[in-house]
């Protein structure tokens, strides 16, 4: 495929260099590049802006706006003939002849100056990539950020965002080429500069008070909330209270995975210790009377570990810890129940990956992960890959990343088995890094399928929450917050009403996980799919109903 880049002179940034580069490795693929005669550079008052947030939080380049022009001029020019698809980074009027134009668009404006506005506007940024080969609908997906108040950090995702969806919008068959449809507008976003500059002098302010209220009252943490009921579960009974288990004042807990063994209940942990400034593996052992054990760490390694992921199989007690940090996903074995742990294989090497979570289904495994790509944060990515065997070769989903959307794509525990349905639980970081818990209803599960649909979602009141488990009764959650001095919450479950069902469908690509209301550029097209709702076609590995 011939591919070329139409580039603005004035801005040759990073995140054009990612793209060019990412296109390059695909076989097949010939990158070129043509600047635009005119040239509409971003307003000083971002730069400055940039520059100021570079002197005050201490950011060391590498970001997705910094120039890159030397690497960009080095791409060879666009072939005399037409190329097969344009990607409007530009904006320019004239663009080189092409069979297909690709057009990112930031909250309705093309190039990074959406991004800005919607920064100094407090509002959500959404991507659409306008496509002239399917003109109707636009290709969409919702990225998360890190720190929606830091100008650098919104344009580190949104732009990070972009590059998997154009990428994976190459790979989709249109079946047409429709080219010489009329182009967007280019009209560029209005905003003061006065309202730019109080909108970064504001985040200054309200971090140096988010310091003081760290040192006046702790700031806000993570800890662990849990339950037994062999009854009903929070899905069943729509509300529940949960006790509160802290961490020490060195530390905070995380991402609570229970397990019963031999009568005893577990509830491993991730355990952040301060003074490393790194997670580790802890465990904490708790009766049904309800008292509770002090934290115990089981697995340390030199870098960040959390998301413990503990499950029989095959007669031996396995966890699969996050360990995004070392850029793998590792199995351990348990030698000695619950405290005594080792590597045994590594299972995927080179990625990225957060809060990986297995499935049994088909006859195989298959790993829920979240990558991070670029200067991404891994909240808004979903991949799959799929094995015969744990231990086994593992393949990425055809489809991969299957969703681009911050709402609904990181894990946020084990699948269930819940009333019939298959449920994956995942974190809601729309507004924010454990917002909340939804529950989406896998629909479909093969190696070019994927849909799902939420169903449900948990409130916890004022707090925070991004893991559920279930396990024997025991029911665990983690609260974001002022949570320390309280000895229980009420935490609430609510159903969702979903989009109509799709029977038999699947939407391709799969950028948005169908979500209720959200207006997607995807193509409906006929498939035969695994239906996960019939029993016995796919079984959680480590929790039950």
């Amino acid at each position: 495929m011939r591919i070329c880049l139409s580039l603005d002179p004035s801005r040759l940034l990073r995140w054009h260099l990612w793209l060019a580069e990412a296109l390059a490795e695909v076989p097949g693929n010939e990158v070129s590049c043509a600047l635009a005669a005119g040239r509409r550079p971003l307003p000083l008052i971002c730069r400055l802006l940039l520059e100021l947030e570079r002197l005050v939080y201490g950011f060391r380049g590498n970001g997705a706006i910094d120039p890159v022009e030397a690497a960009l001029r080095c791409l060879p020019p666009p072939p005399a003939d037409q190329v097969d698809v344009v990607i409007d980074l530009s904006g320019a009027e004239s663009l080189p002849a092409g069979r297909r134009v690709l057009t990112p668009v930031f909250n309705g404006a093309p190039g990074e100056i959406g991004v800005v506005a919607a920064w100094v506007n407090h509002q959500d940024i959404l991507v659409d990539l306008h496509d002239t080969a399917r003109p109707l609908r636009p290709w969409t997906a919702r990225p998360a950020c890190a720190d929606r108040e830091v100008l650098a950090a919104r344009l580190d995702s949104a732009l990070s965002c972009a590059v998997p969806l154009i990428l994976k919008v190459l790979c989709e068959e249109t079946g047409s080429t429709a080219s010489g449809i009329p182009r967007l507008g280019t009209a560029v976003p209005s905003f003061g500069a006065l309202s730019a500059l109080a909108r970064a002098t504001g985040t200054v302010a309200s971090k140096a008070i988010g310091l003081l209220d760290v040192l006046a009252r702790g700031g806000r943490t993570w800890e662990i909330g849990w339950r037994f009921d062999e009854s009903a579960s929070l899905l069943d009974k729509g509300e529940a209270a949960f006790r509160v288990l802290t961490g020490k004042a060195d530390s905070y807990l995380a991402d609570p995975f229970p397990f019963r063994h031999q009568g005893q209940d577990f509830i491993f942990v991730e355990q952040f210790l301060y003074s490393k400034n790194r997670g580790c593996i802890a465990v904490v052992t708790v009766n049904r009377d309800g008292t509770a054990g002090a934290s115990r760490i089981v697995l340390e390694e030199p870098h960040h570990l959390s998301y413990p992921f503990v499950f029989e199989q095959d007669g031996q007690i396995w966890m699969i810890p996050e360990s995004g940090a070392a850029r793998n996903v590792s199995l351990y074995r348990a030698v000695e129940f619950p405290y005594r742990w080792t590597r045994e294989a590594c299972l995927m090497e080179g990625i990225e990956g957060y809060d990986t979570t297995p499935l049994c289904h088909e006859g195989g495994f298959w790993f829920f992960v979240s990558p991070r790509l670029w200067r991404s944060t891994s909240w808004d990515v979903l991949s799959l890959y799929r094995a015969e065997s744990l231990t086994g070769s593992w393949t990425p989903h055809a489809g991969n990343p299957v969703l681009l959307d911050a709402r609904l794509s990181r894990p946020a525990g084990a699948v269930i088995r819940h009333g019939g349905r298959t449920l994956r639980p995942v974190q809601d970081c729309g507004g924010g890094y454990g917002g909340a818990v939804t529950f989406c209803q896998i629909d479909a599960l093969g190696a070019s399928e994927f849909a799902q649909t939420p169903v449900g979602r948990i409130w916890c009141g004022g707090f925070g929450c991004h893991t559920y488990n279930r396990r024997s009764g025991l029911e665990v959650i983690d609260l974001f917050g002022h949570i320390r001095g309280s000895r229980e919450v009420t935490t609430s479950y609510r159903s969702l009403v979903p989009d109509a069902p799709v029977s038999g469908r699947v939407t391709a690509p799969l950028l948005t996980g169908l979500a209720p209301g959200l207006v997607t550029g995807s193509q409906t097209v006929e498939r035969k799919v695994p239906r996960l709702q019939r029993a016995g076609r796919a079984r959680p590995i480590s929790s039950t109903e």
